[in-house]
């Protein structure tokens, strides 16, 4: 998958794109500093191919907002390691729906039966459809950030204030409940899952929960956080944090290499180099659009996003997922691009808010190979 790829910053490759649009590399490194933080990577692969790896930046350029880092800082490669925050979603909606496959359930299967939790009146028409979905009726967050590594706060006072399946709310909440469900479900912490039915099959083998220390020099930092210092090596969201660095909703970091394997499994259905590396049905259900009870102004698959406004460049038809630290990818189900562009936007601080430019413009470069 990885043959004739262009490595703009060592081989002196220029991506020439059509005139009426910047090279993705001069895209990405003008947004250095800025828009991108200190490191990115982005890469694109067409027809399976990877046509275009760039790397820009390093690791870490502060020590908290307007204190320059104080220890040496690696310049961002192959082997950078980002802190993939929300893009744990569909990742986690992927070993969910490979553990039901394995089992032979589907997602209709009632939440309550693997979270006693979801046993009440308002929760027991929740299904695991509705998790994945974000159709529940849970809130968009949990703000008890005070140390829960057993969430048993969190499974005490973490509940639907609607009825499930009457309006689509974007809820980090659904998400640790949906890691929590795998957990019951599989009789293993969610950690293993993901790695068995979805990290290993793929061959995503620089992606993990929970980085050891001494890969701290090869992960690009990211928040100056009160109470916290410069995040750096650990989880950057708040809540997946307080939860011991393990969630549903985030927590995972990885290479773009890697991540990049996951958004081509998204395009071909389930295969990688000609081999099966998911199940054809959780491939599927990964890319289809739900019938959602609103208009969220783009399409819902059980985990990825369909045709969100800043993937629609890449073409008709695209699935993909974004993550507040500044990462995201895309792929054409069907098609023939894929898409991944990592950045630490929010180091030091989470002051901007214009990699959303950057981003589409890299997807709409990519649409022209």
């Amino acid at each position: 998958m990885y043959k004739n790829v262009a490595h703009v910053k060592y081989q002196g490759y220029f991506f020439h794109m059509r005139s009426e649009g910047a090279p993705i590399e001069e895209i990405v490194d003008r947004a250095i500093g800025s828009a991108l933080g200190s490191a990115a990577t982005v890469l694109v692969a067409v027809d399976g191919e990877v046509v275009l790896e760039h790397h820009a930046g390093t690791t870490r350029l502060w020590d908290a907002p307007g204190v320059p880092a104080t220890v040496d800082a690696a310049p961002a490669t192959a082997a950078t390691r980002f802190d993939l925050a929300s893009i744990t979603k569909p990742i986690v909606a992927a070993a969910l729906l490979g553990e039901l496959h394995a089992q032979g359930l589907d997602t209709t299967l009632p939440a309550a039966e693997l979270l006693p939790e979801f046993g009440d009146r308002r929760g027991r028409t929740t299904t695991l459809a509705h998790l994945l979905g974000h159709t529940a009726g849970l809130p968009a967050e949990w703000f008890d950030r005070d140390p829960d590594p057993d969430a048993r706060r969190f499974r005490e006072g973490a509940r639907p204030d609607t009825a499930a399946g009457i309006s689509h709310r974007y809820s980090c909440v659904g998400y640790i409940w949906a890691g929590l469900a795998t957990e019951s479900l599989a009789g293993a912490p969610l950690d293993d899952v993901v790695h068995r039915q979805v990290l290993e099959p793929l061959g995503m083998h620089s992606t993990g929960f929970r980085p050891a220390p001494e890969l701290r020099a090869s992960i690009a930092a990211t928040e100056f956080q009160p109470g916290r210092g410069l995040v750096h090596g650990e989880v950057h969201d708040e809540t997946a944090a307080a939860l011991g660095g393990v969630s549903g909703n985030a927590g995972l970091f990885a290479t773009g290499r890697d991540l990049l394997r996951f958004a081509e499994a998204l395009r071909t259905g389930g295969e990688i180099d000609g081999a099966r590396v998911l199940p054809a049905a959780v491939a599927a259900a990964l890319a289809t659009p739900l019938q959602l009870p609103d208009d969220p102004g783009y399409g819902q698959a059980l985990g990825p996003r369909l045709n969100e406004d800043w993937m629609r460049g890449l073409g008709p038809r695209v699935a993909g997922h974004t993550g507040f630290t500044g990462t995201a990818f895309a792929a054409e189900p069907g098609g023939r691009r894929s898409v991944v562009l990592l950045a630490n936007r929010v180091h030091p601080a989470r002051s901007s808010n214009e990699v959303r430019e950057v981003r589409a413009r890299v997807v709409s470069a990519a649409s022209r190979r």
